[in-house]
């Protein structure tokens, strides 16, 4: 296998050593994606907060440290969840091994919901987003936060099963399940945050 493909899929589903490593880097490349999704996210005591692909939990140890709040995570990696597990032994959290589009979870009972760099791999976005938005309560807020089909474009490894759409694409498919959708544009054009209400 390809070096770049190997680590494609190490991105999308991380595993043994090598999920361990792309984590890290993960962790190292998206801090300026985790504080403006935090801050359009606005944690509050009290919420019950869903991240979905949560990886290794570094932001939901962000928000836990913010506020007293339920945490959910959610993640296809089994290794993912067990080094998040491990991170968040002191906090009281609630991990799923689940995709976005079939989450164990009750309709109406998250109050914020958000994801990073994980729409890539959306087997499909209606059925996706039509799951957030059973979650999430009547005002509800979903955050995603993804690079710009650009900068996916300059990494390499990204031409190995990363679904490439527009952010016009994205908002559609966010709207057309029923949220009012916009896009805020970050680190000088290369990402974007999906704001969602519900």
């Amino acid at each position: 296998m390809p070096i770049n493909e190997y680590i494609a899929k190490q991105f999308a589903n991380p595993r043994g050593m090598g999920g361990r490593i792309v984590m890290v880097v993960m962790n190292r490349q998206n801090e300026q994606m985790y504080e403006a999704t935090e801050t359009l996210l606005h944690p509050r005591n009290g919420d019950t907060i869903l991240d979905i692909g949560c990886g290794n939990g570094i932001m939901m140890k962000r928000i836990a440290g913010a506020c007293d709040c339920r945490l959910i995570g959610t993640d296809i990696s089994k290794d993912a969840l067990k080094i998040a597990k491990r991170r968040l032994a002191s906090t009281s959290i609630e991990l799923l091994c689940c995709s976005v589009d079939d989450m164990p979870l009750k309709d109406a009972t998250v109050d914020k919901a958000l994801t990073i760099n994980t729409m890539y791999v959306w087997e499909d976005m209606a059925s996706g987003f039509a799951e957030i938005a059973c979650v999430l309560k009547p005002g509800g807020i979903f955050i995603g936060t993804h690079y710009t089909n650009r900068a996916l474009e300059s990494y390499s490894h990204t031409q190995f099963g990363y679904r490439m759409r527009t952010e016009q694409e994205v908002v559609s498919a966010a709207q057309n399940t029923g949220f009012a959708a916009q896009i805020k544009l970050i680190m000088d054009g290369r990402v974007y945050c999906l704001v969602c209400r519900r």
